[in-house]
């Protein structure tokens, strides 16, 4: 009898745990009001993504180029994540623009020139991530600053991101998907 209560108990405390598991949606971190109040002072335009991160769409003197005589302006996406992360008493958030994606891995060109280009900038890296929605290889460029940076440390690190990102996206494809 008690063996058969403590196997009884045990199943309805794993059944509590498993819909509790269940029924409970990861929840989304708030936009940080800290980027938008840096964002308000430097005069940028912003949405937030589903995630409440802060996506910028920049076109920039920096990034017009002439084609036939005409000046084209191109643009470039920078995103802001208002969730930050902890490294011992640091908080920081990362600022990322994305170049391209791909189908699978990058070549080993493709990798080892961004590697060398790693060992160029002074500001940030590039990274790749696996989307699990598509399968596709996104490739960006991303830094990392102190989660209540002042507005002119967010606008430079935007800059970085969305220069560096662009002229990757244009030498490497030839487009301005982003």
């Amino acid at each position: 009898m008690k063996r058969a209560t403590l196997i009884l108990f045990g199943l309805c405390l794993c059944a509590q745990i498993a819909a509790a598991q269940i029924g409970s949606a990861p929840r989304k971190t708030p936009p940080d009001p800290r980027v938008k109040a840096a964002l308000e002072e430097i005069g940028y335009k912003y949405e937030l993504t589903e995630d409440n991160d802060y996506r910028l769409t920049i076109e920039n003197d920096q990034l017009k180029e002439v084609v036939g005589g005409k000046t084209t302006y191109r643009s470039q996406l920078a995103y802001i994540n208002s969730k930050t992360e902890k490294y011992s008493s640091l908080e920081i958030r990362e600022v990322w623009s994305p170049a391209f994606y791909s189908a699978g891995p990058l070549s080993a060109a493709i990798a080892n020139r961004l590697l060398r280009e790693n060992n160029s900038v002074k500001f940030g890296a590039w990274r790749v991530d696996v989307q699990e929605s598509s399968g596709k290889y996104l490739t960006m460029f991303a830094v990392q600053i102190a989660a209540d940076s002042d507005a002119e440390s967010l606008r430079l690190a935007i800059k970085s991101v969305i220069l560096v990102a662009d002229r990757m996206e244009k030498e490497l494809t030839g487009k301005d998907d982003y």
